[in-house]
């Protein structure tokens, strides 16, 4: 391989696929990244066996076609510091890459292309496959609203974004047993056949690459058991998780609720944050907070006592709230309620319905059904 390629092109690239690139001391060619001369364009491949990211950009000149595997790490380092707008590459005997400025020469050892897995190579994607396409943008905020949730790396079943299509609609859901959050989007027609469990790694990875993006639009195939998301030049593969997800429609449906708290998001997000100094060191419960609902004597003079402690201080809040309902005592895990209430803005009201203090806290903005949180209490401590 021997090409002159613009150097931020390539830097871009590689930082792309690298998403998808996890160290691997027992196989390291998976650490590295593959990259293809083929006419005029490179193409590079970044893969973790689950997850696979390809792109490519155009080529300058091409001198001699070839394939290298490389460490990515030190070369992106070396060629964001320097500031030529053309680098040339060209590997010799197999093992050596050298990279060559107006007035330097760098050398890296590679590996042997051959042995890099050959993975998803010269993809056609079918058209019959394709399910829908969503602006970059509104995919991340999605994502970003609902992968909090899905914070369970040992179970795998779990440890992922739900996404089914019901009736001109889009669910995305996650959760991890203590917690579960769904978001509804509506679409412009039925999704057939599309109920997937997309890995939260690979979420992540999505997020990370298309955050910035000028909102292109995000194009979406189901071909067996992977899922594609495909924007210009770049492809993101990925094994879909089979195991069974839970059964969320019968959570959100099945559980009742005869008391409701309403308070604006900007107010309880301040007292969270408060809260969360005290609560995030308590040996016994971690985050746990006490929260009770009292009413007053007169009508309207309803209030929240809320507490926390840890080995060495304590709080005690109390303020003025609109809540409907029977006196309640509750514990509840402070953290979680506030990755959730941040995702709303902050000038919205919330609404928090409940039942008994052993039983599931529902949590969502005011008139809108599209995004709601279950959360699980704790064992109040006396």
């Amino acid at each position: 391989m021997h090409i002159k390629v613009n150097r931020q092109n390539f830097l871009s690239a590689i930082r792309i696929v690298e998403k998808s690139v996890k160290e691997n001391k027992i196989k390291p060619i998976l650490s590295c990244i593959y990259a293809k001369v083929k006419e005029n364009k490179i193409y590079f491949t970044g893969t973790n066996l689950d997850t696979t990211i390809k792109t490519s950009i155009d080529v300058n000149e091409v001198i001699r076609e070839g394939e290298v595997a490389f460490y990515y790490s030190i070369i992106d380092e070396y060629l964001k510091e320097i500031k030529d707008e053309f680098v040339v590459l060209r590997v010799e005997n197999g093992n050596i890459l050298f990279i060559e400025t107006e007035d330097s020469t760098t050398e890296y050892d590679v590996f042997s292309a051959e042995d890099y897995p050959n993975t998803f190579e010269n993809i056609v994607l079918n058209e019959n496959n394709f399910k829908f396409e969503i602006p970059s943008q509104e995919l991340v905020n999605i994502f970003e609203k609902v992968l909090f949730s899905a914070d369970t790396p040992d179970n795998i079943a779990m440890n992922c974004i739900r996404i089914e299509s019901i009736l001109k609609h889009l669910h995305f859901v996650s959760t991890n047993t203590y917690r579960l959050t769904f978001l509804k989007k509506s679409m412009d027609k039925d999704i057939s056949d599309f109920s997937v469990s997309v890995p939260a790694d690979t979420i992540s990875s999505i997020i990370k690459i298309i955050k910035g993006l000028d909102n292109e639009v995000i194009k979406i195939y189901k071909e067996d058991a992977h899922l594609y998301f495909q924007y210009k030049d770049t492809l993101i593969i990925t094994k879909l998780i089979e195991l069974r997800f839970p059964n969320y429609a019968e959570i959100l449906s099945n559980i009742s609720y005869d008391k409701k708290l309403y308070i604006n998001n900007e107010k309880l997000t301040n007292l969270l944050k408060r809260i969360l100094i005290f609560s995030r060191s308590n040996s016994e419960s971690k985050y746990s907070s006490t929260y009770e609902f009292k009413h007053g004597e007169e009508n309207n003079n309803n209030k929240l006592a809320i507490s926390a402690l840890n080995e060495i201080a304590r709080i005690n809040e109390e303020l003025d709230v609109n809540f409907e309902g029977e006196d309640l005592k509750i514990s509840l895990n402070s953290k979680y309620l506030l990755e959730f209430v941040q995702n709303i803005p902050k000038e919205k009201e919330l609404v928090l319905e409940f039942m008994y203090s052993n039983s599931a806290v529902k949590v969502y903005e005011k008139d809108n059904d599209e995004y709601i949180y279950i959360l699980m209490p704790l064992a109040l401590r006396e």
